[in-house]
């Protein structure tokens, strides 16, 4: 044990100062919403996200969203020749329609979402001293904060209803069943051809028409009812016997494993006492 005197044991670490910057910047969070107003295979023209191409410009390569999950990326403005011609009506370019790519094709019912951050200009006051002599017993107190003013004066806090939380409601999108051709269904092996046929609402005729059968018919039949009925208990029975002989293999397998492994500890014992001793006699030979 180390002596009471003699301290604990710390780490000491250097460093180095490589710059300083008092500057703090203020950013908060945004979220532009955008909806496509074309559709390529993989890429896809956004309105209503950005509005002008200066906008577009200093977004490229941001990351985008759609809302199944979709990812994507801004490229960038579209041009005047794709998707976006209004000179042919007399009028100018819209400008604000970006490019953007995705993993895989969106739909016109797709929402974009770019999530982004936005700097924020605090307002700063000061209050200028005319000395900076006082009497020692006095403490100096600055201008009061807006916080401790309305809290004097009982006054609320304002509130931006643009900047409240609200619920979002989003319909069910439903999607249109996956149809495969006949001739595709043909060229299909079995495994891969759709099975899920849907249910008919009206049963067909074979199974609607009564069937009467005659007395030579009706003795077979019960005959053959007979017959599944003692096949239907022989399997019951074969079960119920295998799941018993089933339970008592893994009980006799479990107690076979617990002496397996009481078996291997006492070898493991006896022969770490074995190397232990042989260890002494060495070490007394030495």
């Amino acid at each position: 044990m180390p002596p009471q005197s003699l301290a604990t044991f710390r780490i000491v670490a250097t460093a180095v100062v490589l710059e300083f910057n008092h500057a703090a910047r203020i950013v908060k969070k945004i979220k532009l919403v955008g909806e496509p107003c074309k559709i390529f295979k993989k890429t896809a023209l956004i309105k209503n996200m950005f509005t002008s191409d200066l906008e577009i410009a200093r977004f490229e390569g941001a990351a985008i969203r759609t809302t199944s999950g979709i990812r994507g990326q801004v490229k960038k403005a579209a041009k005047e020749e794709v998707g976006n011609q209004p000179k042919r009506k007399g009028g100018l370019p819209r400008e604000g329609i970006a490019r953007c790519t995705f993993e895989d094709k969106i739909l016109m019912s797709d929402l974009v979402f770019l999530r982004a951050w936005t700097q924020v200009e605090v307002p700063r006051f000061f209050n200028p001293l005319a000395t900076a002599l006082q009497p020692r017993d006095q403490t100096w107190q600055g201008m009061k904060t807006v916080a401790e003013l309305r809290r004097e004066n009982n006054l609320p806090v304002p509130v931006n209803k643009d900047s409240l939380y609200k619920p979002i409601e989003r319909k069910l999108r439903k999607f249109n069943p996956l149809v495969i051709p006949k001739s595709l269904q043909a060229a299909l092996p079995f495994s891969s051809k759709p099975k899920d046929i849907p249910k008919r609402k009206k049963p067909l005729l074979e199974n609607r028409r009564a069937v009467v059968m005659e007395p030579q018919e009706r003795k077979v039949h019960a005959l053959v009812q007979h017959l599944q009925q003692i096949r239907n208990d022989k399997m019951k029975k074969r079960k119920l016997k295998e799941a018993e002989k089933r339970k008592k293999y893994e009980t006799e397998k479990a107690k076979e494993e617990q002496a397996s492994k009481k078996r291997q500890r006492e070898e493991r014992k006896e022969r770490y006492i074995a190397q232990d001793k042989r260890s002494k006699r060495i070490r007394k030979g030495q």
